[in-house]
């Protein structure tokens, strides 16, 4: 499983060795206050709670980790001309990746009257092949026919859960896991079981949620946001964070960016039963939380326990 670090959990080059003969769980968590990151906190500045009790944070990792990250592009109908604009911006769309990241690209389309989530390239270190495949034949076929649309009440959920579930395939590690879905966030209500099933996903992925909403000017059908669960609700859930943005370009880097601010916290993997849902809550210490008073903390409000290990 993706939250799970088993032996020799090595951290960023300038950094000790941690050695863990047990499981971790990680969480991904982000602090901001006014709309900055707050950067030069410690594990001693955090307090996590799973199902209710405190736990020790063994390993704590900040900008040095890199990402495996999925770009996942909501190909609809009126989302057309955003997707494009970052399809001919792609080099400075992906200027700020590094070279130790890892990318994928997916995207939410048509397929015979219902939505599909294709996998446009795989995880790669290779940008100048990420950049070519955003602006090649095999995305621009991604895009529905104006005027038809794959808007049902499932279409953003699944193509979450598709690609919590490619991110899951990948090898375990020191890395920051991330879903950034660029999306007019836009549709009928999702069904609940829809929901928490996508929530699930992203859970035993560890994968955090960014969501780039745009402004787009199409036509779709959105009930009231109670009922409604699109990408702001699978961001919430994952610790995530949402941009609205007429400017996808510069909103995708800017997500990138937030990335690099997150905090790593990880702690040893309590007793429970395989496929358990548990919750975990993130905090300032009270200490912390005086010295920024009006900070706000993301992290993942859950994770899905694991398979025995023999």
């Amino acid at each position: 499983m993706p939250y799970l670090l088993l032996l020799h959990l090595l951290l960023a080059q300038n950094q000790p060795v941690f050695r863990s003969d047990f499981a971790l769980v990680h969480v991904d968590a982000e602090v901001r206050q006014d709309g900055q990151p707050i950067a030069g906190l410690d594990a001693e500045n955090f307090r996590v709670t799973d199902n209710g009790k405190p736990q020790t944070i063994l390993y704590f990792g900040h900008e040095e980790e890199p990402l495996d990250m999925v770009l996942l592009f909501d190909a609809r109908g009126a989302m057309r001309p955003d997707v494009k604009r970052v399809a001919d911006a792609a080099h400075v769309a992906l200027g700020d990746l590094h070279p130790a990241d890892h990318v994928a690209i997916m995207a939410i389309a048509r397929a015979d009257h219902d939505c599909r989530t294709d996998l446009i390239l795989d995880f790669t270190g290779d940008f100048e092949s990420a950049e070519k495949s955003l602006g090649g034949d095999a995305f621009q076929q991604e895009f529905e026919p104006r005027g038809w649309s794959c808007y049902d009440d499932s279409a953003i959920q699944k193509g979450l859960s598709d690609a919590a579930r490619h991110l899951a395939s990948q090898p375990t590690g020191n890395r920051k896991r991330a879903i950034i879905i660029l999306t007019d966030d836009k549709g009928t209500p999702a069904r609940a079981e829809v929901a928490r099933d996508a929530v699930h996903d992203l859970w035993k992925a560890d994968a955090v949620v960014l969501g780039v909403i745009v402004h787009s000017s199409g036509f779709a059908i959105c009930i009231c946001p109670e009922t409604y669960r699109g990408a702001r609700y699978d961001a919430g859930m994952t610790g995530g964070d949402i941009l609205k943005t007429g400017d996808a370009v510069e909103a995708l880097r800017e997500m990138i960016r937030r990335l690099r601010s997150r905090y790593s916290l990880y702690y040893a993997l309590p007793q429970g039963r395989p496929g358990e849902e548990r919750k975990i809550r993130v905090l300032l210490t009270p200490e912390a939380a005086k010295r920024n008073p009006r900070a706000m903390v993301r992290a993942r409000t859950g994770y899905v326990m694991p398979p025995a290990i023999h």
